[in-house]
């Protein structure tokens, strides 16, 4: 039987594991229904895991105690970065959630020159937060122990400027088309018109299906 799994960036720091976050306490002791003496797998984000025994469960905090020794993940041969525009909040989430799932090395956001008001004035760092939990959720659900990386950038040139993507999709809301001549080279996902969260999904997973990452 397949253990729950559970985020916690200090394991390879510690034989104690001390959690306080309110809503994985909920999801792990009244979701779960796990008790003192239920094992987790519990991983860093960079790789290690190990098996974890609760010896401790309270409303306020959850103690683990490490019981197996550190395990290491080898990272996929292939890194593959996403760059995707900043959509509609919701959107977005899902996004991010399923490429996480799907498996990759870094998911960076740009916000798009010709966009509605609602989202040109959005502060891009007030979703910092609630993305990276999504994406630890979703490591945590697709059994990866290597969290991707994520940035945030104003604009698409600065993202390009930064660093260098494996797959960037363009809206009809990006018209900066002197940094898209940086990519290579550009592929159709055919006649059909996805939606913008959809286009990534569908794109990675026929990557990495043609590159025997499936």
């Amino acid at each position: 039987m397949r253990l729950h799994r559970v985020y916690y960036k200090e394991l390879s720091r510690t034989d104690k594991i001390s959690i306080d976050n309110k809503s994985k306490i909920n999801h792990l002791s009244k979701v779960l229904r796990l008790s003192e003496g239920s094992k987790l797998d519990v991983f860093d984000g960079e790789g290690n895991s190990s098996i974890c025994k609760i010896v401790s469960l309270e409303k306020k905090k959850i103690v683990l105690e490490q019981i197996g020794d550190i395990e290491y993940q080898q990272p996929e041969r292939i890194n593959l970065k996403v760059l995707m525009p900043y959509i509609k909040k919701e959107n977005l989430f899902f996004a991010i959630q399923k490429v996480t799932e799907i498996g990759v090395s870094n998911i960076s956001l740009f916000r798009p020159d010709n966009v509605d008001q609602s989202i040109s004035k959005k502060d891009l760092s007030k979703i910092n937060e609630k993305a990276l939990s999504i994406i630890t959720q979703a490591c945590e659900q697709n059994g990866s122990n290597i969290v991707p990386d994520f940035q945030i950038y104003e604009d698409l040139s600065s993202a390009i400027d930064h660093d260098s993507f494996s797959i960037f999709f363009d809206l009809d809301a990006t018209n900066d088309f002197q940094s898209i001549k940086n990519f290579e080279d550009s592929i159709s996902l055919g006649k059909n018109i996805l939606r913008a969260e959809t286009a990534p999904i569908t794109a990675l997973s026929v990557i990495k299906s043609n590159l025997g990452l499936l």
